[in-house]
């Protein structure tokens, strides 16, 4: 997709604040975005401080938020939707904002920012909700996080 890549990092986002809570899943989060402004390459773009200035950026930011938020919420599947909500809030006015007023060109209205930036992923996202969800489920019935 066009300035905004699909992947499977909200469902990582989403497992890491249901699986770890919001303090350990929102700082492994951090930890991913600090090691790419830092220049290692794990952005889909590479990496390095210029980062902050590529379109998809600011959904970097709402994976911090997103592990915070669903493990704070951490109960149901309507705690992986609140992460994804959290997402979609720091990406889109980040496109928002870099496509308008950073990028060469004539900008782009709020409608195809949505489209571009929401409307083409939602549906994926909301099935790793439900994906991330079910994973869960499966593993707290183990005693693999029980300590957290």
């Amino acid at each position: 997709l066009p300035l905004v890549p699909f992947t499977l990092q909200t469902m990582f986002c989403m497992l890491a604040g249901l699986l770890l809570g919001p303090k350990y899943g929102a700082a492994s989060q951090g930890l991913y975005m600090l090691m790419g402004l830092v220049g290692i390459p794990v952005f889909t773009g590479g990496g390095g401080l210029s980062s902050i200035f590529m379109p998809s950026f600011g959904y970097v930011v709402g994976f911090v938020a997103c592990a915070w938020v669903t493990g704070t919420l951490r109960q149901r599947m309507s705690a992986a939707l609140a992460g994804v909500a959290a997402v979609y809030i720091f990406g889109l006015v980040h496109l928002y904002l870099i496509v308008n007023f950073w990028m060469p060109g004539n900008g782009m209205p709020l409608m195809k920012v949505l489209s571009v930036g929401f409307f083409s992923t939602i549906g994926g996202d909301i099935i790793k909700a439900f994906i991330s969800s079910v994973i869960v489920l499966r593993i707290r019935k183990t005693t693999v996080f029980s300590g957290i």
